[in-house]
């Protein structure tokens, strides 16, 4: 019984661990917006939301936090 006890924490044990190294592999992005700084950003969900400034104009960045793929841009437009 304590061998049946054993076996089961191990591969629970085990499969925490798995989990851990899939979900926190580190990533690096580069985000292409030359002369902006980032004003912001925020973590929501499992995305990052980061509001850059600069000569163009603002803008709104939104990055999967789990693999750093740039999944879209907002310019925000002032004006007409």
């Amino acid at each position: 019984m304590i061998g049946v006890g054993a076996l089961i924490a191990g591969a629970m044990l085990g499969a925490g661990r798995r989990a851990e190294a899939v979900s926190a592999q580190p990533f690096m992005t580069a985000v292409p917006a030359p002369g902006a700084r980032i004003e912001s950003a925020e973590l929501q969900g499992n995305r990052i939301l980061m509001r850059l400034s600069g000569g163009e104009g603002d803008e709104l960045v939104i990055v999967d936090a789990n693999s750093g793929r740039l999944l879209g841009r907002v310019r925000l437009r002032s004006g007409p």
